[in-house]
């Protein structure tokens, strides 16, 4: 496969630095793509096309090996699966990949006001920016969540925004 989505190659959606490291199989099966191509279109297509300028994305697909082998969340919607009865998947997005102008608050604001999501985090960073933004989005029972990511004692927290 080419392209999960007009903007987002198949290779740039399971690209790891750890899973290559590894050794770790980071290839998603036919419903966990079908659930990144949802959240490619729902999502991360619409914002590409609104700036109509190269965005970054810092993490999409992780097998479920790479996801524990980085210290994700064992119900992370990166896996792109079924959960709960749900299909979701979910994309982090960062703006500072490429020098265009676009900050990720930008990108934060933009998806919150304009499309369908599950959850929409601004990932560490500070008041003004987060470091990069997580968005996903299940085909159905989306709950809208805004979250901030911080550390607190060493370990990730999420506060409602």
């Amino acid at each position: 496969m080419e392209n999960i989505s007009p903007h987002i190659s198949y290779t740039e959606a399971t690209k790891s630095n750890t899973a290559t490291r590894n050794g770790i199989d980071n290839n998603p099966d036919e419903c966990q793509l079908e659930n990144m191509t949802w959240v490619a279109e729902q999502c991360f297509e619409p914002l590409r096309n609104h700036h109509g300028k190269a965005i970054g994305i810092s993490s999409f697909f992780r097998s479920v090996e790479l996801n524990t082998a980085i210290g994700g969340s064992k119900t992370s919607q990166h896996y792109a699966g079924i959960v709960s009865g749900v299909e979701e998947a979910a994309i982090d997005i960062d703006a500072d990949m490429y020098n265009t102008g676009i900050t990720n608050a930008e990108i934060y604001y933009w998806l919150r006001d304009n499309v369908v999501f599950d959850q929409l985090i601004w990932e560490f960073g500070n008041d003004t920016e987060p470091n990069w933004v997580h968005v996903s989005c299940k085909k159905w029972d989306n709950r809208h969540q805004l979250l901030k990511a911080v550390k607190i004692d060493g370990k990730t927290k999420y506060q409602t925004l």
